[in-house]
């Protein structure tokens, strides 16, 4: 390892720029260059660096792998390429999941995703492991697809075009909360709006604008207000416990097996589940259909496996798919302690403690340096290149069932004949509102 003073040791306080830039990187440096107030340039650099994530994002991450792959900037620090990403990922003790926390305390409470690897959350996903569980999912892909597939007959059954999103790929999720998780509202609308608004705040509010805030912290109480009422009637009158998430909860409790799990722990378990299924899963689905739909080829492969009933080929064109439009860039961790990455490397860094981190999964997903002919559509590549739920102690916790449950919404839709786009989706912010497509009947 080399010394502080080494002259390939970086930084990641230093806002210099290295000597190679591409010209986006150049537009970044102007910023700086022209000088003016420190608090202004940081802020006119971190909305560049959004501008390019959302509208930019593959050229701007290909000249970060090449020319910067650890990008200094005063208010974030980037990480592009694969291996750092995963380092960052699973340094847990290092970088903290920490800028979750506040947004989730607001609305839920201390969900065990938003904690850092303490007795907490050991405590807390040890009892998600007991409820939710792997030998499970063949009934989750009984649900959704059931659902999915009644769906999609009622909205063809006279041609169309229709609106997939609040039809189907948000409300399928919806009765998956139900029938699995055992958390419902009156009505499916209900807890659509509740789930979007607190995810918002809890991941994409990066800058605590409070006009996000205040829908999310009222749609929590909401939430709560409404599982106080179906945790009461399921006590009196469901003593053999129905055997879903909720109830198996309510049998823990009852049985004191488990120390320390209040009503307050059952809530946000339940709470925090369906708010980081419903949205994500819907996005997922458009995103994956907009890039089949970009690739005739693909798509006709698509459709086939879905007519012929082969999930395993379905689920490996949809999440190809999705490495080309993710519903996430980027996984945003705080450091604990000064940290070199990349050590030995060229573009070593030092991560000084308190710097904010975007470790930009999406990026990775397009490293050369680990993945062959990134820019080829490959269906065949192995899980271990796709970070769409991260890596680490902290890989999204739904990952089996949303890698069920997005092929299986989008199986009877590819089935159709000459399934096809109207127009393109209508978003509110960046979850698709409306997507309307037609088919041959």
């Amino acid at each position: 390892m080399t010394t502080d003073n080494s002259p390939n040791v970086t930084d990641a306080h230093n806002t210099g720029a290295p000597n190679s830039a591409g010209p986006i990187l150049d537009a970044f440096d102007s910023i700086a260059a022209k000088g003016g107030d420190p608090q202004e340039i940081a802020g006119k650099q971190f909305q560049f660096i959004m501008e390019q994530i959302r509208g930019n994002a593959l050229p701007f991450f290909k000249e970060l792998r090449d020319d910067r792959p650890i990008l200094q900037s005063p208010m974030a620090t980037l990480i592009a390429q694969f291996r750092d990403v995963e380092e960052i990922l699973h340094r847990e003790e290092v970088f903290s999941v920490s800028p979750y926390l506040p947004r989730m305390m607001g609305v839920i409470g201390p969900f065990v995703l938003s904690q850092d690897i303490t007795p907490s959350y050991d405590h807390d996903i040890s009892v998600m492991r007991l409820v939710v569980r792997r030998e499970d999912l063949p009934r989750v892909k009984d649900i959704v697809s059931r659902h999915a597939a009644e769906v999609v007959s009622e909205l063809f059954q006279e041609g169309g075009p229709v609106d997939i999103v609040q039809t189907l790929t948000r409300r399928v999720p919806v009765r998956l909360a139900d029938e699995y998780f055992g958390f419902s509202a009156p009505q499916d609308e209900q807890m659509m709006g509740w789930a979007r608004s607190c995810f918002q705040e809890f991941f994409i509010n990066l800058v605590d604008d409070p006009e996000i805030r205040a829908p999310a912290v009222a749609a929590g109480v909401e939430m709560r207000k409404r599982l106080d009422a179906l945790l009461a009637e399921r006590r009196a009158w469901d003593v053999d416990g129905r055997d879903d998430v909720m109830g198996r909860l309510l049998r823990l409790q009852r049985a004191g097996d488990v120390a320390g799990l209040d009503n307050d722990g059952i809530c946000r378990t339940l709470m925090g589940l369906v708010i980081g299924m419903v949205e994500t899963t819907s996005q997922a689905a458009v995103q994956a259909l907009l890039v089949l739909f970009s690739r005739p080829d693909v798509l006709a492969r698509a459709a086939a496996a879905a007519t012929a009933g082969d999930d395993e080929a379905l689920s490996a064109s949809i999440f190809e798919a999705l490495r080309f439009r993710p519903i996430n860039p980027m996984i945003v961790r705080v450091a604990k302690e000064d940290y070199r990455l990349a050590a030995g490397e060229q573009h070593e860094t030092l991560i000084r403690k308190g710097t904010t981190v975007f470790a930009l999964t999406w990026s990775a997903m397009f490293d050369a340096r680990v993945l062959d002919a990134p820019e080829e559509f490959r269906s065949d590549r192995p899980d271990y290149h796709y970070l769409h739920f991260a890596t680490g102690l902290h890989a999204c916790f739904g990952r089996y069932i949303s890698w069920i449950q997005i092929p299986q919404i989008l199986k009877p839709l590819l089935k159709l004949k000459s399934l096809r786009p109207t127009g393109a989706p209508e978003f509110d912010g960046t979850f698709p509102e409306t997507f309307r497509v037609a088919a041959d009947i």
